[in-house]
């Protein structure tokens, strides 16, 4: 994901292979996930959101934790480590060129 202040709800949900509404749900679920709003109304995620995003993704997808699980464990900071989210980071990467290659094989 491209370094900038602020991201879209579109380019959130993109990056982490999520619908909008999963996020707008994640919202009500996790405090700590507040993004701003602009004028209009419209999602204007931080960079700690995306983070935070990250590690609710890793703990439900990767860990196999429901969402109380992942809570608890980002309140006790328990995967909050650089390891995972480079892990991830790269992961998502690989999954989204072979995602690419598969479709230009189709063509």
């Amino acid at each position: 994901m491209e370094d900038k202040l602020f991201y879209s709800i579109g380019e959130v949900a993109k990056e982490f292979d999520l619908n909008y509404s999963t996020l707008r749900y994640w919202e009500e679920e996790f405090a700590m996930l507040k993004p701003q709003r602009n004028k209009r109304g419209v999602r204007l995620y931080r960079k700690e959101d995306v983070e935070l995003i990250r590690q609710i993704v890793y703990l439900t997808r990767e860990k196999k934790m429901t969402i109380s699980g992942a809570k608890q464990a980002i309140r006790g900071e328990k995967y909050k480590d650089a390891d995972y989210t480079e892990v991830i980071d790269t992961l998502m990467h690989a999954k989204r060129f072979l995602t690419e290659l598969k479709s230009n094989l189709k063509e």
